[in-house]
């Protein structure tokens, strides 16, 4: 009988060497980059073992990130999700922030997150806003920050300037205050607040019906 199983053993014992080596390996080593022929490996053998598995389609979702196959990607996440996986805070963060980041419906993008936040409602991980136009003076920084944390559902921000194409950009990373329900619109209408004049900010305010469409109109009085 060992010998009729002996291939589904070597391939469970492979398996779970990789995971325990990759396990250590995020504790207490450099993590495993998602463009590394270890990850490839990693995922190669659990679609091997348990092809069936949620965690297979989150693992395959993103190899198809790596490879630029942006629907595959969606594809195996959502499979993953309509399986209706609560374990996987990695799947449902990365799922968020990839609507998000692509300019997805504002229904659905809030739908991702809070179905992420519900599941993990203490989680430090967070979702990152890039910014069309970032601060360009003390008092712009001062202004973003006083907008994002009036949000009720954000916790705290983190803003960070990056280079990209030759630029520099920004982005800003939010943390969550539990057990607020979250709606993007109100972190992307306070990001926004730059786009009015500085000399107006204390009076105007910015509101968003979507993620791109956007008003200023007058701050109500309380």
């Amino acid at each position: 009988m060992f010998q009729s199983y002996r291939i589904l053993f070597v391939i469970y014992g492979v398996g779970i060497a990789i995971g325990a080596r990759e396990f250590h390996l995020s504790r207490v080593g450099e993590p495993v980059d998602w463009g590394s022929d270890r990850w490839a490996e990693m995922t190669e053998v659990v679609r091997v073992v348990n092809p069936e598995d949620p965690d297979t389609d989150f693992l395959e979702g993103v190899q198809s990130i790596v490879r630029g196959e942006e629907g595959d990607f969606v594809t195996h996440f959502e499979d993953a999700l309509d399986a209706g996986v609560k374990h996987n805070e990695f799947l449902l963060r990365d799922f968020a922030q990839h609507l998000l980041a692509s300019g997805g419906d504002w229904r659905q993008v809030n739908g991702a997150v809070n179905r992420w936040r519900e599941n993990y409602p203490f989680s430090n991980e967070t979702l990152t806003l890039e910014m069309g136009s970032g601060p360009r003076s003390q008092a712009d920084i001062s202004i973003l920050n006083r907008e994002l944390r009036a949000v009720p559902w954000i916790g705290d921000v983190e803003l960070e300037p990056y280079e990209a194409g030759g630029r520099q950009a920004w982005r800003v990373h939010i943390t969550f205050r539990p057990p607020r329900a979250v709606d993007v619109r109100e972190a992307v209408a306070a990001v926004s607040i730059l786009s009015v004049p500085e000399t107006d900010r204390g009076r105007l305010a910015v509101t968003c019906t979507t993620l791109t469409d956007c008003t200023v109109s007058p701050r109500s009085s309380r």
